[in-house]
């Protein structure tokens, strides 16, 4: 991580999923591999997730990150056809139609009225519906492109009332939880009751320690964000959907807005969707794709994540080394100062303290996490000097790994119990090569589960 503190995910797909380029990535940098369950192959994911898991070192951690479908409406099955601006369009609802585009699911007839924009696959084609009559919609096309099978369809300013957690998505929490995934991201999250649900369900399946990343994508979920903050492990700001509910001149405040609750919160945050889509199909960024990596940085979110550019793209490794070039000078335009938020208990009001201390004296932190709470107070604050952060639970050790400006490392040796637990974290970081003779450590932990109240100083001697 030496020269970048934002974190990279990359989504793996048929461009990535050869043991060379998932080797590649690793070796480029990601720390986090997102698996899009929309397409699950669950032999192909099975494969990829074990060896990505061997690429793993304790030095250098790997999350795994189940990304659910969730309550989608689909196209159903035909044969692609090319759209342009002013052609007339029948949506039939089956599975299959000779009369128009079937849709299986009878929502969209139930839920879409005249005058309403029909978004495909994400917006890349647009359909304004002329009329419908509970069995048929015409709409008229307002973009030119392919239309094909399979892909989402969604209703302008609309959430389907369907649950958050279907039947697909409940067997996909199995399959990854049986298979080693961090971290389920909950797709069109609504209110704090759908991360319940899913909590119950990692607790049912024994696998509490699987984290919950909402996914911030409905006008509900902005309106909901500080209940689901609470209940959520992390968030996820999916533009692309969220354009579905905002218009596209609102999405930096909305983006921006939810960065500063979630770190507010001390919740980890990941901004993802079209930060470097022309690299599907070139080998280089656009300017103002540029600018956008940039605007992330700055807005301060912990994660950036790819996805068709390293799950369908031509250059998904040059992607990725794209994203790390655009990150690392982004993050030379940071200031270096302490992040201006106010603790909300004793124990942030310690972790201020420490990244405070650090930057005052320019000492590099040094801490012992076991659950990741004090990892994520740390990072809250956003302190200049890295933070080498030790953890002896592994599950700890994947999740601290998507925070910024935290290098994780699992040592399963070390009891915060120990009375020599920093001269035992010094010891360790020495050989590493983390800190050096003459560096100032500022030692942080917490004794009792959940807290964050020990702090010491110490230079490194010879």
């Amino acid at each position: 991580m030496t020269g970048r503190k934002t974190k990279i995910i990359a989504t793996i797909g048929p461009s990535s999923w050869s043991e060379d380029i998932l080797k590649r990535l690793f070796l480029e940098g990601v720390e986090g591999f997102r698996f899009n369950f929309s397409h699950a192959d669950y032999e192909v994911f099975r494969g990829i997730a074990a060896k990505l898991r061997s690429l793993e070192t304790p030095q250098r951690p790997v999350t795994l990150i189940a990304d659910l479908q969730g309550p989608v409406v689909r196209l159903g099955g035909f044969d692609p056809i090319q759209v342009h601006p002013g052609d007339k369009v029948t949506f039939v609802q089956g599975e299959r139609s000779s009369e128009g585009i079937p849709i299986p699911l009878r929502t969209l007839f139930e839920l879409a009225s005249q005058g309403d924009l029909l978004y495909v696959e994400g917006g890349r084609l647009a359909f304004q519906v002329l009329f419908n009559d509970g069995e048929k919609i015409q709409a008229e096309s307002l973009l030119e492109g392919e239309l094909k099978p399979k892909k989402t369809i969604t209703i302008k300013g609309k959430e389907y009332p369907l649950p958050s957690l279907t039947e697909k998505d409940v067997g996909d929490v199995k399959f990854a939880v049986e298979n080693g995934f961090d971290a389920i991201a909950l797709s069109f999250v609504r209110h704090e009751g759908d991360i319940r649900r899913l909590r119950e369900l990692l607790y049912d399946l024994k696998a509490e320690d699987v984290k919950i990343i909402a996914k911030i994508e409905t006008r509900s979920s902005v309106e909901n964000l500080e209940p689901i903050l609470e209940h959520s492990d992390m968030v996820l700001v999916a533009r692309g959907d969220l354009a579905n509910f905002y218009n596209l001149e609102e999405i930096y405040r909305v983006q921006e807005d939810i960065l500063r609750k979630a770190r507010l919160k001390g919740k980890p945050s990941i901004v993802a969707t079209q930060l470097l889509e022309s690299m599907i199909n070139n080998p280089v960024p656009t300017r103002s794709e540029v600018v956008d990596v940039i605007t992330a940085v700055k807005m301060d979110a912990d994660a950036l994540m790819l996805a068709g550019e390293t799950a369908a793209g031509k250059y998904p490794v040059v992607a990725v080394s794209w994203l790390k070039r655009i990150i690392v000078e982004a993050e030379k335009l940071e200031k270096g100062q302490l992040a201006d938020y106010e603790p909300q208990d004793h124990f942030e009001a310690i972790a201020k303290g420490v990244a405070l201390l650090s930057n005052i004296i320019g000492g590099k932190i040094l801490a012992f996490s076991e659950r990741g709470n004090t990892a994520r107070r740390l990072a809250k604050f956003r302190p200049s000097a890295e933070m080498i952060v030790y953890t002896n639970w592994p599950p700890t050790a994947r999740y601290i790994n998507l925070l910024k400006g935290v290098r994780a490392v699992y040592e399963p040796s070390l009891n915060k119990h120990s009375p020599s637990l920093f001269s035992e974290l010094l010891d360790k970081a020495v050989k590493m090569g983390f800190v050096s003779v003459g560096d100032i450590v500022v030692f942080t932990a917490g004794r009792r589960r959940g807290s964050t109240d020990l702090i010491s100083v110490e230079r490194v001697q010879v």
